[in-house]
């Protein structure tokens, strides 16, 4: 039997003669399809002659009907959406495949899957598309990768080129100012900045909190990435008046982590004790073994952590508060993404804090 596609005005639909589309190929070819929990529709770009859809397509949107399931799929624009201007199709064509998301139109859902393109013994393109009806994991991790791209692009980039230009300006490069003129400028420029590090931990927010695969592990030398971190916090330090300073911690100590990420939950606890302490206080930061675990601690001699916040000091929007007369200020996000970040290294943090004595935090991790 051959299949062939009816076409009226408002598009594509399948003849009472898709039924063919329940067999192609071998029959050990049909059972490995039929038996996939993702639906496979095989076509051609043409249209003209659809080949096979195995079970899962057929009960997902026809009820077991593959008639009623092609022209679900043709109702609801699939094909339109594949076969859109540079769309999957395109893609499937130039690189061999290409992923794809419907727009919501089956029962307010969408189609999630992959294109490919092959090419028959006679030459013939095909096009074999396996998708399923979009998780609301899938959504979420849509969603959040479309909100870290407009904060990216609609935020953090205009906001660099504003601070740029008031940097330029501070500088006295575009001519002399005023004194009010100078003061004026160094608020926009705290409050520029201010921005940006609330646009980043929104960023790092999102990418911990982001389902799939991490970053892989590797051994690193402990008291080599210390010094590094207490180099260059030494500036941020000086800045408030507080010694950054490394305890003696042994060379030859290896945890098993994500480089990248232990450098930013470190920076983060250092930059918070520099916060917490007062000017000619010292922040220390040193690490030892404790049985598997390599335990880093960040250590300020500062006020300690006020006891309202201590229950909920790792949720998120919980705010610091330093009574130390800094203007410095807090999103409530930074140590949230700390304990994100520490957790998917399997590794745990705590803290121990005393009023009027300081804090220590402690980020145990796996042993090299």
């Amino acid at each position: 039997m051959t299949c062939k596609l009816k076409y009226g005005v408002t598009g594509y639909a399948f003849g009472e003669d898709a039924a063919c589309f329940v067999q192609a190929g071998s029959k050990l070819n049909g059972a490995l399809w039929d038996g996939m929990s993702d639906a496979v529709l095989v076509f051609e770009r043409t249209m003209a002659a659809p080949h096979y859809m195995n079970s899962a397509a057929r009960n997902m949107l026809g009820g077991g009907s593959a008639a009623r399931a092609a022209e679900h799929l043709c109702e609801g624009g699939f094909f339109h959406d594949l076969m859109a201007e540079g769309g999957p199709l395109d893609q499937a064509e130039t690189s061999g495949s290409a992923t794809f998301r419907t727009h919501p139109a089956f029962g307010d859902k969408r189609l999630n899957g992959r294109v490919m393109a092959t090419v028959d013994e006679q030459g013939e393109r095909y096009f074999v598309a396996m998708f399923h009806f979009e998780t609301e994991q899938e959504s979420a991790d849509y969603l959040r990768k479309e909100v870290n791209s407009v904060i990216t692009h609609e935020l953090r980039t205009p906001l660099t080129s504003i601070k740029g230009a008031l940097d330029l300006m501070k500088s006295g490069l575009v001519g002399p100012l005023s004194d009010k003129a100078q003061s004026l400028l160094n608020i926009a420029g705290a409050n520029s900045d201010r921005m940006l590090a609330l646009i980043q931990e929104i960023l790092d927010l999102n990418e911990s909190a982001q389902a799939g695969s991490k970053p892989a592990s590797e051994d690193i030398g402990v008291a080599s990435l210390l010094e590094s971190l207490v180099a260059t916090h030494q500036g941020y330090g000086s800045y408030h008046g507080v010694d950054v300073k490394m305890r003696p911690t042994d060379a030859a100590l290896l945890v098993r982590a994500v480089s990248s990420q232990l450098i930013k939950i470190l920076s983060n606890l250092l930059s918070n004790a520099v916060k917490a302490s007062e000017r000619g206080q010292a922040v220390e930061i040193w690490s030892q073994q404790t049985d598997a675990h390599v335990a880093i601690f960040v250590r300020d001699h500062g006020g300690g952590i006020p006891m309202a916040l201590r229950d909920t000091l790792f949720e998120r929007f919980t705010k610091a508060s330093w009574d130390n007369n800094k203007r410095a200020s807090s999103s409530g996000l930074g140590l949230n993404i700390v304990r994100t970040l520490v957790e998917q290294m399997n590794g745990t943090i705590s803290f121990e804090t005393q009023s009027g004595e300081g804090t220590t935090f402690c980020v145990s991790l796996p042993s090299s």
